[in-house]
């Protein structure tokens, strides 16, 4: 598919909001506490920076596969063009299920921090799911937002990517002054000690699931892969991997210094079991509640920049398997007049609004589930890097630094995160069948059926390969 001249919108700084408004959401309030009683907070910082790398070296794989295979559909288009079919929709499958989770999170965290910041907005409670109650408010909150984020993805890239260097640009500014609060208020005697670990159980083994869940905590770098066809002229493919990496650094930096900030502004160990634990380490700080509502407020920015972020990714990345005839035709139906993918907009709607049913009780396995299946595929890519590179049967628009070095760092680290974010939730769950499990058990299951009516009307001629690289 070539993309119409009008339709090539996104600036440099738009590519920049887009990759980096996916990464940060709404995590480092939600789950702090949960990340502090695994490992304390220098726990956290080191399973954060030995993630952070990997997620760098995996940043040049992807540059140097979307100079290669510059069309919608990122992981999906590329390991199809290099391994086939059969893997292209493996990969494809696994991370739409990805996707689908990062915006269940967001859409489910959003109603809570803002019961936080406005109390009398919380609602009585409807039902209980998963053994946690769901309000009324949440439900309005969630579904509400989902039908906001379809409209905007509806009416084109240009508007959902105008949010998003908004979001982007109001997120930042009040996170440098929320991390400077708490270093220079705080003390650093409530960080001590620095590491500890949780229900019997060694605080490296707190950080490796840190390392192991990275993949979701700095997701997102990569999404400008689904809108590469939008790019302006003025956006290299050089510039795309400065990007990356760029956004990257700086959502690693944050997660390690909002850490070190919560546990100096109240002893860490007071947090581990309040909710909204970043919230609640900077109550004390100022009077009249001024640094919590800092707090929520830019967490409520970056949990809607990731939300919509999420949602432009996720839209882009279905209409490639539908076009390629692995999905519904109807998914890969476009706007003639906007370019919006409307077909896939309206799936990633229906499954948001079930993710907002299924309430709080899901933050913590849609985030097992989604490392889980985006570790699984960082390794996928890099292998699909490294055999581009060994084929040689196109040039290189881009290299890397460090070649195939890099490459294999990136490999390696992705294969200890793919292998600890599967034994996990087990690890953590003994004697039980994790959740995580189940739910991607049966996305796979269904993602069989939809292959297996793919085979057969491949194998009548019914479809024909679509995805080679435009220029």
């Amino acid at each position: 598919m070539v993309v119409s001249a009008r339709l090539r919108v996104l600036n440099p700084i738009q590519i920049f909001a887009l990759s980096f408004g996916c990464i940060i959401g709404s995590g480092w309030v939600v789950v702090l506490g949960e990340w502090l009683r695994a490992c304390g907070p220098a726990g956290v910082a080191l399973g954060m920076l030995a993630g952070g790398g990997v997620m760098l070296a995996n940043s040049g794989a992807y540059a140097e596969l979307i100079a290669r295979f510059p069309v919608a559909g990122g992981e999906f288009t590329f390991v199809r063009n290099v391994f086939g079919d059969r893997a292209a929709f493996m990969v494809g499958w696994l991370w739409t299920l990805s996707l689908l989770a990062v915006v269940a999170f967001e859409a489910t965290a959003l109603p809570w921090l803002l019961e936080a910041l406005v109390p009398p907005l919380r609602g009585p409670v409807l039902y209980t799911s998963l053994n946690v109650p769901v309000s009324a408010d949440a439900l309005a909150i969630g579904l509400g937002g989902t039908i906001v984020i379809a409209v905007l993805n509806y009416r084109g890239i240009r508007s959902a990517a105008t949010l998003q260097s908004v979001l982007a640009i109001a997120f930042m500014g009040l996170a440098i002054v929320i991390v400077a609060a708490g270093i220079a208020l705080g003390s650093w005697h409530n960080a001590e000690p620095l590491v500890s670990g949780a229900g019997g159980r060694p605080w490296w083994m707190g950080s490796l699931w840190i390392f192991a869940i990275t993949p979701f905590f700095l997701n997102g770098f990569q999404s400008v892969a689904q809108t590469v066809e939008e790019r302006g002229t003025r956006v290299t493919f050089a510039s795309i991997a400065r990007t990356m990496a760029l956004a990257i650094a700086i959502a690693v930096g944050f997660y390690c210094l909002i850490t070190f900030a919560a546990a100096s502004a109240s002893p860490w160990q007071s947090l581990i079991d309040r909710p909204l634990a970043t919230a609640a380490a900077f109550e004390a700080l100022l009077p009249g509640r001024v640094l919590v509502i800092l707090v929520l407020t830019a967490a409520t920015l970056s949990d809607v920049r990731v939300w919509n972020g999420a949602a432009i990714w996720a839209t882009r990345l279905l209409p490639a398997q539908a076009r390629s005839g692995f999905l519904p035709a109807t998914i890969a139906t476009v706007h003639p007049r906007t370019g919006a993918p409307v077909g896939a907009v309206m799936f990633v709607a229906i499954c948001n609004a079930l993710g907002v049913l299924a309430g709080k009780g899901a933050i913590i396995p849609l985030v097992d589930m989604a490392s889980l299946c985006l570790a699984c595929n960082l390794f996928l890519v890099c292998i699909t890097a490294l055999r581009a590179r060994a084929a040689g049967t196109a040039a290189m628009p881009y290299r890397t630094p460090g070649g195939v070095l890099t490459l294999s760092v990136a490999l390696a680290g992705s294969t200890a995160m793919a292998g600890f974010a599967v034994l996990d939730p087990l690890l953590s769950h003994p004697g039980r069948i994790p959740l995580e499990w189940l739910v991607t058990a049966l996305w796979s299951a269904l993602g069989v059926g939809f292959w297996w009516g793919w085979a057969r009307n491949h194998r009548r001629g019914g479809v024909r390969r679509t995805m080679e690289p435009s220029p």
